[in-house]
């Protein structure tokens, strides 16, 4: 329980992590077999499918609800990957992605150097989901014309979710989602996780992750 137990020890022993995990991957399945159906009825071809394309499409800004996040922490603690130089370089990367908004570009931090992402199996909805049909070449570089594939489920499962499992974990309300650009809300599992204080600690840290959003669509409009 929140107080006693670290936010790590909730996720692992409540089964947090396996339920953030599930319906991701459940998101990304679903979604997937639907844009393939789409593209086998309508003639076309999933350009991700073979794609040996310079990895453009995984360098742009990525947002993530905080269930999304955990499973990805959990992972690199497992893996023992959660290091100073690695908290530095999601810091980094979350404040370009702030700064800069939709126009941020620059390689994901957890691409390999063969451009292969090393968090493949516990990656957020987002990534999983985003699928061309247009030459994958495109999409290796900023700004090409890409015709993209809408995701189903996309605007309803993973907000529900969000709400269900900020419940098991006892988080506060902070007057929105627990939301942000993807390196932050991992950052922030991470800083969480040996915490028993984490309730506290995620709803100051998760308030700031989201406004941070809300300003950058707040410019985006003006």
């Amino acid at each position: 329980m929140p107080g006693r137990l670290t936010f790590g020890e909730v996720v692992e022993r409540g089964g947090v992590r396996d339920h953030a995990s599930r319906v991701t991957r459940d998101v990304i399945r679903r979604s997937n077999e639907a844009a393939a159906e789409d593209a086998r009825v309508h003639l076309y071809v999933l350009s991700c499918d073979t794609c040996a394309a310079t990895k453009a499409c995984c360098g742009y800004v990525v947002t993530a609800y905080l269930y999304e996040a955990i499973p990805v922490a959990a992972r690199l603690v497992r893996e023992r990957r959660d290091t100073p130089a690695l908290r530095k370089r999601l810091r980094d990367a979350a404040a370009r992605m702030e700064a800069v908004g939709a126009g941020h570009v620059g390689p994901c931090v957890f691409l390999d150097a063969a451009e292969r992402c090393t968090i493949h199996d516990d990656r957020p909805a987002v990534c999983g989901t985003h699928l061309v049909s247009s030459p994958a070449e495109r999409c290796a570089r900023p700004g090409g014309e890409v015709t993209a594939i809408a995701a189903p489920l996309l605007e309803t499962v993973p907000p529900a979710t969000a709400v269900a499992i900020a419940e098991e974990l006892g988080l506060a309300p902070i007057g929105t989602q627990y939301f942000g650009m993807l390196p932050r809300m991992v950052l922030l599992c991470l800083e969480a996780w040996a915490r028993p204080d984490y309730v506290r600690f995620l709803a100051t840290h998760g308030r700031a992750a989201a406004e941070r959003i809300a300003q950058l669509l707040e410019r985006d409009r003006a």
